[in-house]
């Protein structure tokens, strides 16, 4: 049993061109306190406007900002309830590690449902080495079956653990998992090697995160600027090794110089690069300003062809 659909470009239409992410409703994603994040109107006008701009999937995670993420896109989905969007939310991560025990797999759907009011996509946020796939699956595979969620996913995968997910539903006769959620960018490409030839081969739904490397690939930390309170990049553990490596920010200022050069924002420039890859069918984004905005949407505006994207791929290639 399948739900998403069999073809790239037909994903793309399911799906859209890109998923609301909104870790940042609240807080930023497992981090909250003064001055970080997006209060209840905020979030919800993000929403809003995200649908306004074609958004069909809102993704947010039970761990969320303790939560809030959530409850406020429960607000917003009963708010609108003949809105043409999907919402998916994400399981596993815990302050005490990762935890895919069955019951609490199922213990927090259910408390998933009951706070947003649907979930259809529902995403292991990680692998747990304690809960063997042969445990953790057949409870996402039995939310298909039953038709609680239409399809579920796997987050911060790398192959072989992908490969041996794929195998166990076969294996077990199973709804096999449809989603793909890592991170990915011109800056943190682990998965060109082992994963996107997974996505490939098993015609899987691809919608990275951190498109935009927290900020380094928008500009903002090109010239040895460091995080400030409020920005994602200064709680994502993440972003550290890139803005300390010497070799990656001479990447990412050449890659100013090719925005610059070609009339474009680095973030636009950045996400239309995703915009065409073969293998991602959408990236999910992060809004939090209104200039966030003219990223993503120039991002797909840009005229992009084989000469810009061999002289991108020079610099990160």
């Amino acid at each position: 049993m399948t739900w998403i659909a069999s073809s790239a470009t037909e994903r793309r239409a399911q799906l859209g061109r890109f998923l609301l992410g909104t870790g940042g409703i609240g807080g930023i994603a497992v981090a909250t306190g003064p001055g970080l994040g997006l209060d209840e109107a905020a979030g919800l006008a993000l929403i809003d406007r995200a649908v306004a701009e074609g958004v069909k999937v809102i993704d947010t995670a039970d761990v969320y900002t303790g939560g809030e993420s959530e409850r406020v896109v429960g607000v917003w989905n009963r708010s609108h309830p003949d809105a043409d969007v999907l919402i998916q939310t994400k399981t596993g991560m815990t302050a005490a590690g990762p935890n895919l025990n069955p019951e609490r797999i199922g213990r927090q759907l259910q408390h998933s449902i009951d706070v947003i009011g649907r979930v259809d996509l529902y995403v292991a946020h990680t692998v747990d080495p304690n809960t063997p796939w042969a445990e953790s699956l057949p409870v996402f595979s039995d939310a298909v079956e039953r038709g609680t969620i239409k399809a579920y996913g796997l987050s911060n995968v790398d192959g072989p653990t992908l490969a041996a997910a794929l195998e166990t539903a076969d294996r077990l006769g199973l709804a096999r998992p449809e989603v793909v959620q890592n991170q990915y960018s011109l800056l943190a490409r682990a998965d060109d090697a082992e994963v996107l030839p997974i996505v490939a081969s098993e015609g899987l739904a691809y919608t990275p995160f951190s498109p935009l490397a927290n900020g380094l690939l928008a500009g903002r930390y090109s010239n040895g600027e460091r995080p400030q309170t409020g920005d994602r990049a200064s709680v994502a553990s993440s972003a550290a090794p890139f803005l300390d490596y010497e070799t990656a920010m001479a990447k990412v200022r050449a890659f100013d110089e090719l925005a610059a050069a070609h009339a474009v924002s680095q973030a636009a420039l950045a996400m239309a690069w995703l915009f065409h890859h073969p293998l991602v069918t959408a990236p999910i984004v992060g809004v939090s300003k209104e200039h966030h905005w003219a990223g993503i949407l120039d991002g797909l505006a840009l005229d992009w062809n084989e000469k810009l994207a061999a002289e991108v791929e020079a610099i990160f290639g």
